[in-house]
C-alpha cells in the first residue's frame, strides 16, 4: 500500500483558516486522516513556533492547548520554531520552514513516503518540493483558496505552492468547519 507523509506548517494554516473562515484550528489526527484516504500513513511533521505570552496569555494558552493535544497524535513529529522581534515591525516566525524543509528531503532520501501532502501556502517550501518531485516523489499541496476582506480591502489567501506540486486539495469552508480543533476555554489567570 503506498505510504503518505503529511508536512504542516502550523502557523501557515492557522492564519489562512482564520483569516477566511474565523475557525481557529483543524483537528488534525481525523483531517489528515481523511486527506490520505487509501494511503498508509508514515508520518506527519507538524512545525510551528510559540505565540508571544503578551500581549495576549488567552491566545498563548490556545495554542499550547493545541500543541498538547496535537502532539499526542500517533506519528507526529513536532518541530518547535521561535518568534523574532526586532524593533517596532511584526514578529517573525524563523525556522518553522527550514524543519519543514529538511525533513522533506530527509525523509525523501530515506524512501519513507510515496506521497508528501503539504499543507502550507509558503513559497519558501519549493525548492524542497522540486527534491521531492525529482526523486519521483508525488506532492499534494493542501491549502486555502479564498478571498476575505479586512478594513474594506479584498485579500487573497492562496496557495503559492499550487502550482509547484502534482495535484492541489482546497480546504473550503465546510471542511474547515467539519475538522475544526473545538474551542478552548481559557479561564484569565487572576493578577495578584
Amino acid at each position: 500500500m503506498p505510504k503518505a507523509a503529511i508536512f504542516v506548517d502550523g502557523n501557515n494554516i492557522h492564519r489562512a483558516i482564520w483569516e477566511c473562515f474565523r475557525i481557529e484550528r483543524l483537528d488534525l489526527e481525523p483531517f489528515c486522516k481523511n486527506l490520505i484516504q487509501q494511503r498508509d500513513l508514515a508520518v506527519i511533521h507538524y512545525a510551528d513556533a510559540d505565540f508571544f505570552q503578551l500581549p495576549s496569555i488567552n491566545k498563548y494558552r490556545k495554542q499550547q492547548a493545541y500543541f498538547s493535544h496535537i502532539r499526542s497524535i500517533k506519528h507526529l513529529v513536532f518541530r518547535a520554531g521561535y518568534y523574532r522581534q526586532r524593533g517596532s515591525r511584526p514578529p517573525e516566525e524563523k525556522k518553522v520552514d527550514v524543519h519543514l524543509a529538511v525533513d522533506m528531503v530527509d525523509l525523501c532520501n530515506r524512501n519513507a513516503f510515496d506521497t508528501a501532502y503539504v499543507i502550507s501556502g509558503d513559497a519558501d517550501l519549493t525548492p524542497a518540493i522540486e527534491v521531492l518531485k525529482r526523486e519521483k516523489k508525488r506532492v499534494i499541496n493542501v491549502y486555502t483558496q479564498e478571498h476575505f476582506v479586512r478594513q474594506g480591502v479584498r485579500i487573497g489567501r492562496i496557495s503559492k505552492l499550487k502550482f509547484e506540486c502534482d495535484a492541489f486539495v482546497r480546504i473550503t469552508r465546510s471542511l474547515a468547519e467539519q475538522y475544526q480543533w473545538p474551542p478552548v476555554k481559557v479561564l484569565a489567570t487572576p493578577m495578584i
